[in-house]
This record gives structure tokens, C-alpha cells and sequence, in this order.
């Protein structure tokens, strides 16, 4: 005796009867059950045997979802092929779900992409509702079947192929095994594919209205790696001891340390001259003294007295005098607050950062004056030590240090 279907009387609604839902009363009960139940009781090895149940059931739900996607936008389709002046196919149905869930309308439009492409990817579909792949093994699979067309790839191979694989390996990985499968099969096809996606780096350094600046891009992957390679080369294994900045800063700081060394390397002359960083400060500011104004660097940002007197620590120093109106009235010539023979002979007494226990080779540190030049001390090895950024930085800002060396 074949069981009747639960789901029959839905299935059977008329376009015009009122939305009934299907019976998931159970489901819904079922899940409150565990949720009421939680984790508190359970052994870890029954925490991992749960997870990996929901996951399953998570994946299961999705590709649940992308098929009746699939079949609402169908329908949408249709409905718009007979509707004059309507929108494009997928915007309907892609608005409807950014409206409705909260997507954005990129998400959106990829959910809907995503359901249409698994409608005829059914190794594919079987394997996520089966929970054996992630919606991320998906979105490789999905984008590898929208390019075999461009190689000599056959589709049918390639597909069972990939879902094999991503029951192997994580996404990243699938998608090497993914641009393995191309080059060897189609060395033309792979190398368009890397052009193309070569053409999709770009950019963008912006400064903030805090003055900071904001820098957010896509490297190719030579560019990239190239550019990891040198912040570790910078950055070293570890941090140095007592070094509190998070990853992130040190990540930041190494590539600001990239541009330093080459502003002091072979960039072509602009203007007559290298390009450097240049910072504009009074030497009152310079001093610290109260009411100095803060100094400028280019492009505009305004930094304190101290960050000026950090960097001017190790600079070549060019003094302009100018009258009470700002107009110059004598530019003198440029010379190094540390020359570079003395450069030399610090790199050679110190041989590394004089920070605690840090081991910052010297072609990576900064010349410190024990008291800044700004403030008449000498330029000499007695006053000078080698700093690496971090320990540098911890010496600045010295305002509160300042004022009490110059207390009565």
C-alpha cells in the first residue's frame, strides 16, 4: 500500500486559493526540541556528531531552496514573456529575495544564478542535498561548468570530476584542481582564464575625514604574492617581544616600510627631483611648545609635534625661511639629520633594534636621538640608537617627558 503524500493538498492548490503552508509543524518541533535540549549536556564527541548533523541538514535545506527558486523564477520568466514592458528575467525574482531576506541585490542575483545553474548541474544538486559539498563547493563548480564552453573540456566529465573532488578537498583547493583540470586539457584556455583574471585587479588609497587613509584593492595572484613575500621579509616569523600590535597593524606597518625603502631607492625623478615623503613643521611645533601648530604632510593630512619629531628623526632636513605672512624668503640647502658615515658606524655598534629583546636587523630600524636634534641635541653616536618602527613608536609621543626636562 503506497503511503499517501502529506504535501498533496499544497501541491494541488489552485494559482487563486489562499497561501496554505506546507505541514512543517514537526520539523519546527522537532528542532525547538533540540534547540530546548542544548549543548550544556552533551559530551564533545556527541557535540561534533550534532554539528556535523546540522551542517548536513543545512546543506540539504539549500539545495531544497535552489529548487524551488529555480522553479519560482521559472515561472517568473514565463509570466514576463507576456507582459509587455516588464523587467529583465532575473530582476524580478532577485528583488524579491533582496526585499524579502535582506540581501544585498549582488547576493541576490547570485542565489538566483546559483539555482538556474543547479538545475542542470544534477551531480551537483544531489551531492549538496546529500550534504556531501558546501554551497561554497557550489559556487566553484557552478563558475568551472560556466567556462568549460571556452575550453575543449567535455561537460559531462567535468562535472562529476569536480563533485568527486570537492568530496576530497576544501573550496580553495577545488578551485586549483579546477585550473589544473583546464591548463592540462587546454593550455590556451588556461592562459586567457589567468589574463582574465589578471584584469580584474585594481586599487583604491582614499583619504578619510579622520585624515587616515583608506586603502582597498585586488592583486593578481603574482602581485599578491609577490606583495606577501616582501611584508614577511619585512615583517619577519614573529613579532618582536613585547611587540602589542595586532596582525593587522603589523601587516600595515610593513607596507608602509615597503614604500619608505623605496622613496629611498630607484624611483624615477619627479619634478626635478626623487619623490620623498615631505613634512612641513615650524620648529616650534617641532619643539612642542604650547600653541605650536600642527605640520603638514603631503597631499594634506596634519599630524601633532610628535609624529613630526618622529619622523624628522632620520630625514633630510631642508630649512626655508619665510616671513610673518608664510611668503619664503631663503630655502637653504638640504642635509641628513644622520649622515650617512655615521649611519654606518650606529649600524655597526648596535647591530640590531635596541628595544627589548628585539632582534630587528639595523637596515630595518630608525636612527633615534636619545634627546631630537629639534631640541639641541647632538648628532652623534652617543646620541643615537637604532629603533625598529614599533620601538620607535614607543618612544613617541614624548610631550609629557618633554615638558618635565624643560620644568624650571
Amino acid at each position: 500500500m503506497v503511503p499517501a503524500d502529506p504535501y498533496a493538498s499544497f501541491y494541488s492548490q489552485s494559482a487563486v486559493d489562499p497561501y496554505v503552508p506546507p505541514s512543517f509543524a514537526s520539523v519546527e518541533e522537532g528542532l525547538a526540541v533540540i534547540y530546548r535540549g542544548g549543548p550544556e549536556t552533551l559530551t564533545s564527541k556527541a557535540l561534533r556528531e550534532d554539528l556535523k548533523w546540522f551542517a548536513t541538514q543545512q546543506r540539504c535545506l539549500e539545495a531544497m531552496s535552489a529548487r524551488w527558486l529555480c522553479e519560482l523564477d521559472r515561472r517568473e520568466q514565463l509570466a514576463s514573456e507576456g507582459a509587455e514592458g516588464s523587467e529583465d528575467d532575473h530582476q524580478s525574482c532577485a528583488r524579491w529575495l533582496s526585499e524579502t531576506l535582506k540581501l544585498t541585490p549582488n547576493a541576490a542575483y547570485a542565489q538566483v544564478r546559483t539555482a538556474r545553474m543547479l538545475s542542470s548541474l544534477h551531480w551537483t544538486a544531489d551531492a549538496l542535498r546529500r550534504g556531501e559539498i558546501s554551497a561554497q563547493h557550489v559556487g566553484v563548480i557552478r563558475r568551472a561548468m560556466e567556462q568549460v564552453p571556452r575550453t575543449r573540456l567535455e561537460p559531462s566529465d567535468v562535472e562529476p570530476e569536480l563533485v568527486f573532488a570537492a568530496r576530497q578537498m576544501d573550496p580553495l583547493n577545488l578551485d586549483r584542481h579546477w585550473q589544473q583540470m583546464r591548463y592540462q586539457a587546454d593550455q590556451e584556455a588556461g592562459l586567457e582564464a589567468e589574463e582574465e583574471r589578471r584584469g580584474q585587479r585594481w586599487l583604491s588609497l582614499n583619504q578619510i575625514p579622520t585624515g587616515n587613509y583608506r586603502i582597498e584593492g585586488v592583486l593578481d595572484a603574482e602581485g599578491g604574492a609577490s606583495l606577501k613575500t616582501a611584508l614577511q621579509g619585512i615583517l619577519g616569523r614573529r613579532p618582536a617581544q613585547g611587540d602589542e600590535r595586532t596582525p593587522g597593524q603589523r601587516r600595515a606597518d610593513g607596507l608602509v616600510e615597503l614604500a619608505r625603502r623605496r622613496l629611498d631607492g630607484d624611483l624615477p625623478e619627479l619634478g626635478g627631483e626623487k619623490p620623498h615623503l615631505m613634512l612641513i613643521a615650524e620648529l616650534s611645533t617641532l619643539q612642542l611648545e604650547p600653541g605650536s601648530r600642527l605640520a603638514e604632510l603631503d597631499w594634506g593630512p596634519l599630524v601633532t609635534g610628535e609624529t613630526a619629531r618622529r619622523i624628522a628623526d632620520d630625514a633630510s632636513i631642508t630649512p626655508v625661511l619665510v616671513d610673518g605672512e608664510g611668503e619664503i624668503l631663503h630655502v637653504g640647502q638640504s642635509s641628513r639629520s644622520v649622515p650617512r658615515s655615521l649611519r654606518k658606524a650606529l649600524n655597526l655598534r648596535d647591530r640590531h633594534c635596541r628595544g627589548p629583546a628585539c632582534t630587528t636587523p639595523p637596515e630595518l630600524c630608525t636612527p633615534h636621538h636619545h634627546r631630537h636634534w629639534a631640541d639641541g641635541g647632538p648628532t652623534n653616536l652617543a646620541n643615537l640608537e637604532l629603533r625598529c618602527d614599533y620601538h620607535h613608536g614607543r618612544l613617541h609621543p614624548e610631550n609629557h617627558r618633554f615638558r618635565e626636562s624643560r620644568a624650571p
